[in-house]
This record gives C-alpha cells, structure tokens and sequence, in this order.
C-alpha cells in the first residue's frame, strides 16, 4: 500500500513539476518551447514517449501481480529509488537552469551553465529522465514499456546531440572548455 502511494505521488509531482515550469514561464512572460535541434515530429514524438511510462507505472499499481509478493517488492522499491533519484536530479537540474529552461533550443540570448550539477553531468535532466525510465521499466517490466524507454532514449540522445551542435556554434570555445571538465551524461 504504502509503495503504491509514493508512485501516485511521484507521478502527480511530476506532472505538477511541469505544470509548474508552464505557469511560471508563463508569469515571468518566457516563453517555454524553443527551436526544435530535431526534425520536429521526433522532437515532439520524444517528449510524449516520457508521459507513457507514468501511465503505464499508474497502470500497473492498479493491476494483480502475478509473480511472488516478496520478489515483487524488492523491485517495486528499487523502482522507486530510481524513479526518486531521475525526479531530483531533473528538479536540481531545473533549478541550476533557472530562466533558461527550455524545450527545445533557445530563440533569444542565452547563458551557458557550467556550475551546480551541470559541473558533472551536460545534459542532467536527460540523465534522470533515463534514469526514471529505467526505474519505469523495472517497475512494469513489459515489451511496449521497454520500446516506448528505447525510443525515449535513441530520440532524445539525437536532441542531445542536436543541442550539442547549438550549444558548440553560439559559446565556442567556452563549450569546448566546458566538454573538457564535464561528461555528456555521467
């Protein structure tokens, strides 16, 4: 019981975190989409395959297990362990970003971050979107759940490798400064 009420809250505060990104751009008049460093279909197709792992994580809490209760338990809380660790390393990330939080590339002047979490990982709100994948897929271990994570993971390494190219042309050689202290991931 008490597993299934910390995947509800960590669902909820995951859709409350980005309601919460919209209304504060939206207070602070910013705008919260960018140019996409992708072909835009596969950019948006990224983004709404991180919305069906919380579906089928809900999904799955509701449903009989079918496997020994002990087994099951020991991977609903390594689960939500990874679940937890992606969602605050997302949230750290959002923070350290501050106003140059975006989804896509930035159309207006903009400020490369090299201090607070971003000092270890470039890309840390992909990392613990990976990292909450993975914690979906050990959850509700099922194959539509695994190739909706993989196709997450290919397409949204490709926006990487897209905000790479944006970020290399518009710092220079802050950037290449910054790829030498720093990890694309971990």
């Amino acid at each position: 019981m008490i597993q299934r009420i910390i995947i509800i809250v960590l669902i909820v505060g995951f859709f409350a975190f980005i309601i919460l990104i919209g209304i504060r751009n939206k207070i602070s008049n910013i705008g919260s989409t960018g140019k996409s460093p992708i072909n835009k279909y596969l950019f948006i197709l990224a983004k709404l395959t991180m919305i069906v792992p919380w579906i089928a994580i809900l999904i799955r809490s509701y449903t009989p297990k079918w496997i020994p209760y002990d087994f099951y338990n020991i991977f609903v809380w390594i689960s939500i362990s990874l679940l937890l660790s992606g969602f605050m390393i997302v949230i750290i990330a959002y923070i350290s970003l501050g106003r140059h939080t975006k989804f896509g590339l930035p159309t207006e002047k903009t400020k490369l971050i090299t201090a607070g979490i971003f000092k270890y990982s470039r890309n840390p709100m992909y990392l613990g979107l990976f990292i909450m994948l993975v914690g979906s897929i050990i959850y509700y271990p099922h194959w539509i759940l695994i190739l909706n994570c993989v196709i997450a993971v290919i397409i949204h390494h490709k926006v990487v490798l897209g905000e790479e190219k944006f970020l290399k042309k518009t710092f220079g050689n802050d950037w290449e400064q910054y790829l030498k202290t720093s990890k694309r991931y971990i």
